[in-house]
């Protein structure tokens, strides 16, 4: 394996890693009877990714390829972990209130899902890639907007709905719609580089 084919395979296992933490916030946040537990292996996995994001930046980029896609992807990344930061203080923040109802609860979980499996994809991409990859994710990046859009719409017409809990579900919405591109983002640049270490 060149050096290029290996760098983006520790790449895409950043990827990975920033996915496990973005699942594990979302599982405190979208599941009433997630707990303490949920929220410490999130900041694990978070702890461990952004060890590995300045270990990854401290080691020296063999050729252009390498340095372009590298720096790229781990600024990607380091977004990615800046996204779960703020997902985990959320999480905190929430243990202090009711869960969200059902009906809120729903489309939140809908687009959190939604911007995982992009996340999740495209590690998948980058370390293959291949163009069906690039694609898929590309193709499926606009849903999660669709997702946000619906969750407003809801917040907008419920006149009940606390105004704390509107504001964080804005919030967290957001969140996940920066995932969403910043997956997009990485499978952009796996499309441009792929036959670079070949």
């Amino acid at each position: 394996m060149s050096g290029y084919r290996a760098l983006v395979g520790e790449l895409a296992d950043l990827v990975r890693l920033a996915h496990s933490a973005l699942r594990g916030a979302t599982a405190v946040l979208t599941d009433p009877a997630a707990g303490h537990d949920a929220i410490a292996a999130a900041e694990k996995d978070l702890a461990e990714l952004r060890t590995r994001i300045e270990e990854d930046s401290a080691t020296t980029l063999d050729g252009r390829p390498g340095v372009v896609v590298g720096v790229h992807v781990g600024c990607e990344v380091e977004a990615l972990g800046q996204l779960v930061q703020r997902l985990l203080e959320a999480a905190w923040a929430r243990q202090e209130r009711e869960p969200y109802g059902d009906r809120l609860l729903a489309p939140l979980r809908g687009l959190a899902g939604a911007a995982l499996d992009l996340v999740a994809q495209a590690a998948e991409a980058l370390e293959s890639g291949a163009p069906e990859g690039v694609t898929h994710v590309l193709t499926e990046l606009p849903d999660t907007g669709r997702r946000q859009r619906l969750l407003y719409e809801l917040l907008l017409r419920d006149g009940a709905t606390d105004p704390v809990d509107a504001a964080d579900l804005v919030l967290l919405a957001c969140c996940y719609q920066q995932c969403a591109d910043h997956a997009g983002a990485i499978v952009r640049h796996a499309a441009l580089f792929a036959h670079a270490g070949a």
